[in-house]
């Protein structure tokens, strides 16, 4: 039988175990302004085109 990959956190790129879920881990483990700068630098990226 084939198993999935762990879930990796694309802030902190730590693996989550298997009960835990994403969104719980960013709420618990990250700050807003955190999170707030991903999204900004994840939009200007797509944004300008620098995602390959």
């Amino acid at each position: 039988m084939a198993s999935r990959p762990p879930i990796e956190c694309p802030l902190c790129r730590s693996d989550l175990s298997s009960d835990q879920r994403l969104e719980d881990h960013l709420v618990v483990d990250h700050s807003k302004r955190k999170l707030a700068k991903f999204v900004v630098s994840e939009t200007e990226a797509l944004t300008k085109g620098d995602v390959a």
